[in-house]
């Protein structure tokens, strides 16, 4: 395909403007993925800058297809502003002889996105999230440090606190949950005051435990001051590992089968309770046994939505990580055209011409077609490949028009 010294030339070029675009539009969204999460889970510096080589693959195939793009653009508009392309169309090179180059460089970037979403983003996800949840009292430390409070669904318990020193909550409030509040009254039961306490976390049973050095009780059942208890519970999901090991980010290509097995085979279990059950409900004439029946079935169907929508981001992971690969190659193709037609040798041209309309055009079209394959309205598949066929066939007809003229 490179078989000519112009084709050589222009390649080379194009690999230089992607590496370049490829490393500053890497640096910028490293940027804002650091800050958030280190936001989301509380790292401290040492552990964000632990983590950064981690997100790096995470970051390329949002960086790879963008920069594809931007490159085509920049090369062949170079070339159009130059008039070389008017010099090889009079020399009679036919113009498909110099659009080779950013075909290969698109399918070049299609396969190394494919290969990063196969395993390598997977495998760093997950050592991501181990290196992190390695120790997570100092993960809830940074974010009682943070937000001067641990609030989260999973816990019976929310805490604030006024400070943190070393290991040490200062002037600390303790709050538990009322499990049945009413309109009206208190989301909280009671209320535990005390100086000083201290967390501390069995990572083997996946607990945690706030110990205070004394507290004042104040609650409907109990009050008064009691010495030092403490207060278990499980520890949140985020900090337990247990929410990373579900990610579907996490999931390995080879893995996807496995899990969407499993995740049916939860849902089919739960479908054969809810019939059981309605049949047992329908044949009892007990108003309060139909009553419990009818929330009891509610709560059964709730589970059964839930583990569709499960099944259903599951699969159409397996169809978006090859089509986000694909648009690499859909990007070169409408790259070049563009390029040569926009006439521009300038960055700044470039980026308006070739971002702006993928911004408003390309991830609107992803984004809503994924939302209504997994919501049922048009085939999975459709949905998640609908931008790269708009888009192929915009980058096609554009092509055919380049080469016909």
């Amino acid at each position: 395909m490179l078989g000519s010294t112009l084709n050589r030339m222009i390649f080379w070029e194009l690999v230089r403007v992607f590496l370049l675009s490829l490393g500053a539009l890497t640096g910028l969204v490293l940027v804002v993925m650091s800050v958030q999460q280190a936001a989301q889970l509380g790292l401290s510096l040492a552990q964000l800058i632990r983590s950064i080589p981690l997100l790096v693959p995470s970051i390329l195939p949002i960086a790879i297809p963008a920069t594809t793009l931007f490159s085509a653009c920049v090369v062949y508009g170079r070339l159009a502003h130059d008039n070389e392309v008017i010099a090889l169309k009079a020399a009679g090179v036919h113009l498909f002889g110099i659009v080779k180059p950013t075909i290969l460089l698109g399918v070049l970037a299609t396969g190394t996105t494919a290969a990063l979403y196969h395993t390598t983003i997977p495998r760093t996800q997950q050592m991501f999230y181990g290196q992190i949840l390695a120790d997570p009292e100092e993960v809830l430390y940074n974010m009682i440090r943070r937000d001067r409070r641990l609030v989260h669904q999973s816990l019976p318990y929310v805490l604030f606190a006024r400070d943190v020193q070393g290991k040490r909550l200062i002037d600390v409030v303790v709050k538990r949950k009322r499990k049945d509040a009413k309109p009206g009254e208190s989301p909280y039961d009671f209320v535990a005051r005390m100086h000083e306490a201290q967390l501390r976390v069995d990572a083997d049973s996946g607990t945690m435990s706030i110990v205070p050095d004394r507290f004042v009780l104040d609650g409907a059942n109990a009050n008064g001051s009691s010495a030092s208890t403490e207060f278990k519970m499980d520890l949140p999901d985020s900090v337990s590992g247990k929410d990373a090991r579900l990610r579907i980010s996490a999931l390995t290509w080879d893995e996807f089968p496995d899990r969407i097995a499993a995740v049916r085979a939860e849902r089919d279990e739960l479908i054969k309770q809810r019939d059981a059950y309605q049949a047992e409900v329908e044949k009892s004439y007990d108003i309060k046994v139909r009553t419990q029946g009818m929330d009891e079935l509610k709560g059964l169907k709730f589970g059964i939505d839930a583990k569709t929508r499960q099944v259903r981001n599951l699969e159409a992971e397996v169809h978006a990580r090859p089509a986000l690969a694909v648009s690499c190659l859909v990007f070169a193709l409408i790259g070049c055209p563009v390029g040569i037609w926009a006439n521009r040798a300038d960055y700044l041209s470039t980026f308006v011409v070739c971002f702006i309309p993928t911004l408003l055009v390309y991830y609107p079209l992803l984004l809503a077609g994924s939302d209504v394959g997994k919501t049922g309205k048009v085939p999975l598949w459709l949905g998640c490949w609908s931008a790269d066929i708009v888009m192929g066939a915009v980058g096609v007809l554009l092509m055919w028009r380049l080469l016909r003229r």
